[in-house]
């Protein structure tokens, strides 16, 4: 089965390896091109011990200042992004028991108990709808872009593999089965008129790869 990476990552990034491990055929063509723009160090730099720094993605948790990103409380999505974050020294708090960026607010706007929260963003993502209560801050930490892909692939895929919402954005509806990541990617594809053809069981790469392969 040939599956087509649409991620932003080189011929050997972790979504092509879990792939080829998989004994899967990678059809390496990404929609997106991402930049990061800043480390975010003067807004973090403000968050205490009992402050929120909202990390959404893995690219966001690997491009803030690690020193200061240590100091406040950290709430991620998913168990992949706990485990990257952990592995830069942050002090993980919470992970949203839904899946999405936004259960994650839901339960951080919840307990956030008059605290700071800080949420370095891509320039393509929409902060959420913020309570008159909570202090929130949302610097765009990286610039994300949709790259034009070429439409040879739609003929030589058997399966197209999503990993985000912008992804899905920059794809568009097609007459081709989706293997999504997680729960806010299948919504993203819901949005746009399409149901996943599967959705890993976990929002990790090799989860997707597994997925993949059993479905086929």
């Amino acid at each position: 089965m040939k599956v087509w990476v649409t991620r932003d990552e080189p011929p050997d990034g972790p979504l092509c390896c879990a792939l080829k491990a998989a004994q899967l055929d990678v059809l390496h063509e990404p929609v997106l091109l991402r930049k990061v723009l800043t480390d975010a160090r003067s807004a973090i730099a403000s968050l205490g011990p009992d402050d929120w720094l909202v990390l959404t993605s893995i690219y966001a948790i690997k491009a803030v200042a690690e020193d200061v990103a240590r100091v406040p409380k950290i709430a991620v999505v998913g168990e992949a992004s706990r485990m990257v974050a952990e592995s830069r020294g942050f002090r993980v708090v919470l992970v949203s028991s839904g899946g999405t960026s936004q259960d994650l607010f839901d339960e951080l706007f919840e307990q956030s108990d008059g605290s700071t929260i800080c949420y370095p963003r891509s320039s393509l993502a929409t902060p959420p709808e913020i309570p008159q209560t909570i202090r929130m801050t949302c610097p765009i930490l990286y610039e994300t872009n949709q790259r034009e892909f070429c439409k040879d692939i739609l003929r030589q895929a058997d399966v197209v593999a999503v990993t985000s919402a912008s992804a899905v954005q920059a794809i568009g509806p097609l007459a081709l089965p989706f293997a999504s990541i997680g729960p806010s990617t299948s919504k993203a594809l819901r949005e746009i008129g399409v149901d996943p053809w599967v959705e890993a069981a976990e929002p990790n790469f090799d989860a997707l790869a597994s997925a993949i392969v059993d479905h086929s």
